[in-house]
């Protein structure tokens, strides 16, 4: 399954690569299905400042590797390595940015494949959450570069379910 997403963001390349890529290990602070993420591990690649990054998801916890880390280039890869369903074999994402002026182009392409008669059987249906997921991170990661750190309303409301969950 590959899915694409593309937008504008109204924020200079430098800006959105800093939130993209400089803080790879923040993501919880502006995506909504994140309770929380931290980078860790020594860094693998030049400029990255880890290696790897965890991920308390609303879906459980997952494990990520930095395959590519291109701060030139404004190109971040990473795959995961936990936390997938027994039926999902590999998890690619790359992101990869380009300046427009005082705007930035961003792309996104993720490569899920399955194996197996379940991962088939399951295919239709993962291939609907996850079309729902990417769509919801990339209007977060806009929501949250162009208005300087502050998360979508749909994170907030994330936030305040999380945080009634541990009180």
């Amino acid at each position: 399954m590959n899915f694409k997403r593309e937008t504008v963001i109204d924020r200079p390349v430098a800006e959105v690569w800093e939130v993209l890529g400089n803080q790879f290990g923040e993501a919880y602070k502006w995506a909504s299905s994140l309770n929380h993420s931290e980078g860790f591990g020594e860094p693998q690649l030049e400029g990255a400042s880890c290696s790897n990054r965890a991920c308390d998801t609303t879906q459980g916890k997952i494990k990520e590797v930095v395959r590519t880390f291109d701060p030139k280039q404004h190109i971040l890869s990473y795959e995961v390595l936990e936390g997938f369903p027994f039926f999902v074999d590999t998890g690619i994402n790359t992101w990869q940015l380009e300046a427009k002026g005082n705007k930035t182009h961003l792309s996104m392409n993720a490569d899920i494949k399955t194996k197996g008669f379940v991962g088939a059987i399951m295919s239709p249906m993962m291939k609907m959450q996850m079309n729902i997921l990417f769509d919801e991170v990339i209007e977060d990661f806009q929501y949250y570069v162009e208005h300087d750190g502050e998360p979508h309303p749909r994170k907030v409301k994330a936030n305040r379910k999380l945080a009634k969950k541990a009180a």
